[in-house]
């Protein structure tokens, strides 16, 4: 239990609450928009998410202990081992989900995994970029709820003609609808790397790391940092208004009083130890019963 524990903490399990929210979140809309789920495709596909959730924490660690001179928590040559196997393993998943369910799924996998190694790893990784808020937000807040509605339910078709013609189809309607409903989860997840970030900008920048806070200020970060919530709770407005959601989502709307105050304490002090925990808090508050009334909608 003693090495399971720091395997589990190697790849900081705790924050894959992120990604398993949006992942519960594109399963819950897709039963309520379409009506069912194909189990088979849908496990395989979170196996294969997790797996590589927790292959590019590693490697961000991996990178980060050799950059910063903390102590590691495996040699050198374990952590390029669990690193291997574990993202070996989600590709190989990824291929055999391809295989049930279609092209569209492949260039998904290949965006999301160069997007996953960018994010810690190269010449110049996009963690240590102004974009990295952007980067996660999208691929975790939309790619993620985006597999899971087109391996159940494909709102975009991709044809090859011969060697040079590709034809791509899709949906425009469903395609919005679906940017509406993953939107709080893009602002939310945003919000989490931002609020990361402002906490560590003057580290970051001791070691080179010149992310969004340390170009626009904190002052302006936290401005956005507020603007995020606000985004989020007016796309489940909307969502919720044009029936894109069910009506009742709009409960999730009464979540803004604690976040409201999370918020307030975090602009007041921006520290790892003692503020960034509301961030999470904020995301569960709306992350959690958003998803609750997706499945809600199905079932009633």
């Amino acid at each position: 239990m003693k090495h399971v524990r720091h395997f589990l903490n190697y790849v900081e399990i705790s924050t894959k609450t992120a990604s398993v929210l949006s992942f519960l979140v594109g399963a819950g809309y897709t039963l309520y928009r379409y009506g069912s789920l194909q189990p088979k495709q849908t496990l395989v596909f979170f196996a294969a998410m997790l797996l590589f959730d927790m292959t590019t924490t590693a490697i961000n660690n991996h990178v980060g202990h050799r950059q910063t001179g903390r102590v590691p928590h495996y040699s050198g040559a374990m952590s390029v081992a669990i690193i291997l196997v574990m993202g070996l393993t989600a590709a190989m998943l990824g291929v055999y989900l391809v295989s049930m369910s279609g092209i569209v799924i492949l260039f998904m996998g290949i965006v999301c995994f160069a997007a996953g190694v960018a994010y810690s790893y190269g010449p110049l990784p996009v963690a240590r970029t102004p974009f990295g808020e952007l980067c996660s937000g999208v691929v975790m807040g939309a790619g993620i709820p985006f597999i899971v509605v087109q391996i159940n339910n494909p709102i975009v078709d991709i044809a090859l003609y011969g060697s040079s013609r590709v034809m791509i189809t899709t949906d425009w309607l469903e395609l919005l609808a679906f940017g509406v409903v993953v939107m709080p989860l893009v602002c939310c997840i945003a919000a989490i790397m931002l609020a990361n970030n402002i906490c560590d900008v003057e580290e970051d920048a001791r070691v080179k790391r010149y992310t969004l806070p340390f170009y626009i200020g904190v002052k302006q970060s936290l401005l956005l940092y507020r603007l995020l919530y606000i985004a989020a709770y007016l796309f489940i407005a909307a969502g919720s208004v044009l029936r894109i959601v069910p009506v009742f989502t709009l409960v999730t709307l009464l979540t803004c009083i604690p976040v409201r105050k999370n918020v307030a304490r975090f602009t007041a002090v921006q520290d790892k130890s003692w503020t960034f925990f509301t961030v999470i808090l904020n995301f569960l508050a709306i992350a959690v019963p958003y998803a609750v009334c997706l499945w809600l909608g199905f079932l009633v």
